[in-house]
């Protein structure tokens, strides 16, 4: 039964779990034992319709895994899922037909195939009808800018036709939800610009789909409208990337300060919410220092710093506050692990 909801996505407490694989001289000591890795662990996304989703993560952090399942190409062992308003246990069939799933894997085409003949098999293997196929695979051609070297044998096309070849073959049965799978990983930095453009402009803009994105690429996240960090199977944070680039507690400033003898360093690194200091390399004669300060948030804020300073002896020129990277969120939220 397909179910009406406002989101082209929605998980709840999705597990899953792997057995682990054993050593020979593990098997013959303990042959019964049964143990397990957990790659995913509670996880809880909703994904609205026609978003630009990034699911970002190291290698490793179950991305793959949660597409996997979300693609009903593995089930979970706890949690439940609805894709498109179908149930993944229950449903697989109309999720399949209501999704593409690109990955970056060349080995899944034929070398010695054209890129339309490529298509033409795949159409097959969906169930297109000879006409329908034809038409559609005109279509998602032109839509990938593919169209000019749709004859040219897949072995002759470069990485980037490769990676839009994967793109027209998602979007051969129409789908109303695209997966992609770091689809930008070997790509060089030019070709992978032309990909998120095309994916942010063209499937997203122009054809109103719903696009699943994962990415270890911290950058690349910031094409998205929403994104979730994944670490060791659990999701630490969900939101704009405004939204999560305010969440972490220490904060980064920059510091202008008139030389005058007094000792900065060791006045600043009294007060304990202050983390780290960097100091940046002055103009030749310049009478300033700058500084790069790492302050908690939690524990104290600018304020009280620069009024130490001030009642300590020391001069403020300016203090303006730097804005987070996404890589320092990241390694923030990861830090206890």
């Amino acid at each position: 039964m397909h179910t009406q909801s406002k989101y082209a996505i929605e998980t709840q407490g999705i597990t899953k779990r792997f057995p682990k694989q054993k050593r020979y001289r593990e098997m013959l000591r303990h042959p019964l034992r049964r143990e397990e890795i957990t790659a995913l662990r509670g996880v809880d996304l909703q994904v609205g319709q026609n978003e630009l989703f990034g699911l970002l993560g190291p290698n490793g952090a179950g991305k793959t895994t949660l597409i996997k399942i979300l693609c009903t190409l593995m089930l979970p062992n706890e949690g439940a899922a609805l894709v498109n308003g179908y149930d993944i246990f229950q449903h697989e069939k109309q999720i399949r037909r209501s999704i593409g799933y690109v990955i970056n894997e060349e080995r899944s085409f034929y070398w010695r195939l054209t890129g339309r003949q490529n298509l033409d098999f795949y159409a097959v293997l969906n169930n297109l009808a000879p006409v329908q196929a034809k038409k559609r695979i005109n279509l998602v051609l032109d839509v990938t800018g593919l169209l000019p070297q749709a004859d040219k044998m897949f072995k002759d096309y470069s990485t980037g036709m490769r990676q839009r070849l994967s793109i027209a073959r998602g979007l051969l049965t129409e789908p109303e939800i695209l997966f992609m799978d770091e689809p930008t990983r070997s790509l060089d930095p030019v070709v992978a610009q032309q990909l998120r453009d095309f994916v942010k402009q063209d499937i997203i803009k122009q054809h109103g789909k719903t696009v699943f994105f994962s990415t270890h690429n911290l950058a690349e996240a910031q094409m998205c409208q929403r994104i979730a960090i994944l670490h060791q199977g659990t999701i630490r944070t969900c939101g704009t990337v405004e939204h999560v680039r305010g969440l972490t507690p220490k904060k980064r400033y920059s510091l202008k300060l008139r030389q005058n003898g007094f000792d900065y360093r060791k006045t600043i690194l009294s007060l304990p919410f202050v983390k780290t200091i960097d100091e940046l390399k002055p103009e030749a004669g310049s009478p300033y220092l700058e500084l790069e300060i790492y302050i908690d948030e939690q524990q104290g804020d600018m304020w009280q710093l620069i009024e130490r300073i001030v009642t300590s002896g020391g001069k403020v020129e300016a203090c303006y506050p730097q804005e987070t990277s996404l890589e320092e969120v990241f390694s923030q939220l990861t830090a206890k692990d």
